[in-house]
Order: C-alpha cells, then structure tokens, then sequence
C-alpha cells in the first residue's frame, strides 16, 4: 500500500491529512508529530507517531514550520530519505538546502494557500531536478486533494506565486472589507453584507474559469457605456487601484525574496 508520511500537524498539515484521509482512502496516511498534546487533539484514522521511521518509497510532506526544519534533519538517521520522495510546504526553504539536508534530491517545493481548508487552494508546485515523473505525479495527487495544483520548472517562481497564490488570499480579503463596508454603511446587516461580498466573489471566480474568459473581458462585457459598471471602473482607474494592487504584489514578492536568503 502507498504510503504518505506528513511530518507536522499545525493548521497545513492537519488540512493536508485531512483531504488524504477523504480523497486517497485507500492510501496509508501517517502523522508525524512530536508534540505529545498536539498527538492527543488529532481526529483518527490516521497513524500516529512522535518520530519519522522510513520506509522505501515513502512519499514525505514537510509540514513543519522552516525554523524547524534543521532539528528534524539532525534528527533523522542516516540515508533516511535516499528512497522517500519529499515534498515541502515550509516557506523560503530551497530546493537545494532540502536535498542537502536530507541527502537526497527527490525534492520538491509546495506553496499551498488558506483556501486548502475548504479544499480550494490553489497550490504552486516545483520539482527538483531529480525527481522523477512517478514522483511527480504523486506529489501532485497527494496535493490535489487540497485544490488545485499548479506545476512550474523555475523555482524562482515560487517567490510570485507567495505574492499571488500564498497571499492572495488576504489581500482579496482585504479589498472585500471595502466591499462589506460599504454594503453595512448602506443598511444592510453584517450578516447579508458579509452573504452579498462572498457570492460576488465565488460566482466571479466561476465565470473566470471559464474557457475563453479572461477578467478584461469579464468587466468589459459588464460595461455598458454610461453605465453603473463603467463608472465604478472608472473610478477605480482614477484612484490607480491596479498599480496599488501589483505594487503590493511585488512588495509580497520581495519580502518572500529576503525570507528565503
């Protein structure tokens, strides 16, 4: 039977064993977690234990936090992960400190999101040079059971996608304050307000995905001339929300840069 080992069981992890216990049950999921209370709070049906024991073939996922990743790489016995294929979530950790922490180069790098915790995250994932296509593809099973998963051969990419897929999230949230805002200001209540932005959002997101749809063509075919559409965009033009918005993201983007070294 595949087995899938996720080292970590904070809030990444937990959602990870979560979506392989529902998605991939006929896979082996075992929790790698030292903390004794962090043991006792997990849900069953997964396997449990303080420490990694390997085994061939193991599929690992690194879900601890970077500033423990040394402490498990000491602490692991020698060639412990020549056969594992390992896949780190942990931010700013490259691909070659992994393989050269844990001896081996069938590493690859995970950037997932918060939306995981509803299965919805879109994850950017890069493969080292050695890892092999098997390889590949169960690591982008396994994570498929989060969202969405998006492969790229650049690790450098993984810095923008921080910016765009690790915190987009939040700064989406943060423009759909304004949106709330502005609905209660308007006399509607926290909760239709709150019903009113969410919506917005999902059904854009659906229309997005379709084929053919880009968001110019979205919010131009909303535009009728003189319209309500076409002067909020105006507006929006006025006030440079587009630069604000990519100043930020390059901002995230930086700040992903210096973290990493």
């Amino acid at each position: 039977m595949e087995r899938i080992v996720v080292v970590g069981a904070g809030h990444m992890g937990s959602v990870i064993v979560r979506g392989l216990l529902d998605g991939m049950p006929r896979v082996e999921v075992v929790v790698v977690e030292p903390s004794a209370e962090r043991r006792a709070s997990l849900d069953g049906g997964a396997e449990v234990a303080a420490a990694y024991e390997p085994r061939p073939d193991d599929l690992l996922v690194l879900a601890i936090p970077p500033q423990a990743f040394d402490s498990f790489a000491d602490g692991l016995p020698p060639g412990a992960c020549a056969q594992a294929t390992v896949v780190s979530v942990m931010a700013g950790v490259r691909l070659e400190t992994l393989a050269s922490a844990l001896g081996t180069g069938a590493v690859l790098r995970a950037m997932p999101n918060l939306a995981s915790r509803v299965g919805q995250s879109m994850t950017v994932l890069c493969p080292g040079d050695q890892v092999s296509t098997g390889g590949m593809e169960r690591a982008k099973g396994a994570l498929s059971v989060i969202g969405k998963v998006l492969v790229v051969q650049d690790e450098s990419l993984l810095d923008a996608a921080t910016a765009v897929a690790g915190s987009g999230p939040a700064l989406v949230a943060y423009l759909a304050q304004s949106f709330t805002d502005f609905a209660r200001g308007a006399g509607f209540g926290t909760h239709d307000a709150l019903l009113l932005t969410s919506q917005v959002l999902r059904g854009t997101a659906d229309v997005l995905a379709e084929p053919g749809v880009t968001p110019e063509s979205l919010y131009q075919q909303a535009s009728t001339p003189h319209g309500t559409t076409a002067e909020g965009i105006a507006t929006l033009r006025e006030h440079r929300v587009g630069e604000s918005v990519r100043a930020a993201l390059e901002a995230t983007t930086e700040r992903a840069r210096e973290l990493a070294g």
